[in-house]
């Protein structure tokens, strides 16, 4: 971090961290987080408000990356719980050889894990979340899409680091299935959030409106992502 001086400090859920600012002639704004410090990394030219703007933008996957690096699982740490729609699972690996993850009452039983096998278990764990979002995500984006002048063209299920969803100018949605994860009102939220530039390809009021009438609720919802949402990248 040559160069790099302490420009400001983000509020976390947990507290703050450094965010370290170098100037370095490029063409677009990098962002790197090393040992719970964030690093800015732009041209000279680029504003004070411009700074601030992407760290909003890029809040989440801050979050998420800073809460990863302090929780040591990339070191062998077991999970020893997830959340389905905001309802934590404990987790009880029951044997077997087939690698497979099935709820059943308030555990979600995983098969084929050895104990201690912290990159296979989370395998299996992204693996049944991506399902568990892919029977859930359409259904909710169809019930809000009802509501719509125009119609979605389709969706599909990201893994971006940086967002949780998007809308492509052709109508084409995506969300992040780590959602899956999160209570349904900001599922909720996240999906009226892009059928809402499906209208409005911008962060005018007009969205906001357009964001409103579909999620009253979306205040709440944006409140527990910017709380919540960095642990939803424990999984890759």
């Amino acid at each position: 971090m040559k160069n790099a001086s302490v420009w400001h400090r983000l509020p976390l859920p947990d507290g703050e961290v450094p965010v370290l600012l170098t100037r370095r002639s490029r063409q677009s704004i990098g962002i790197k987080v090393s040992g719970g410090v964030v690093e800015l990394i732009a041209a000279p030219g680029v504003s004070q408000q411009r700074l601030h703007q992407v760290l909003q933008q890029r809040y989440d996957w801050i979050v998420g990356h800073v809460l990863r690096q302090r929780s040591h699982l990339e070191a062998g740490e077991q999970l020893s719980s997830l959340a389905l729609l905001g309802e934590p699972l404990t987790i009880r690996l029951t044997g077997g050889a087939r690698k497979a993850a099935r709820r059943e009452g308030g555990e979600l039983l995983v098969a084929g894990v050895a104990d201690g096998d912290a990159a296979a278990l989370k395998a299996v764990l992204a693996k049944f979340l991506k399902r568990e979002a892919a029977m859930l995500f359409p259904g909710r984006l169809s019930l809000l899409a009802a509501h719509c002048r125009r119609k979605p063209s389709g969706l599909q299920l990201s893994s971006a680091r940086t967002r949780w969803g998007s809308c492509s100018a052709d109508g084409r949605i995506r969300l992040n299935w780590r959602l899956a994860q999160a209570p349904l009102a900001v599922v909720d939220y996240v999906t009226a959030h892009e059928l809402a530039h499906l209208e409005h390809m911008n962060h005018s009021p007009a969205f906001w409106a357009e964001t409103e009438r579909l999620c009253p609720g979306w205040r709440d919802a944006r409140r527990w992502l910017r709380q919540h949402g960095g642990g939803l990248f424990v999984l890759d």
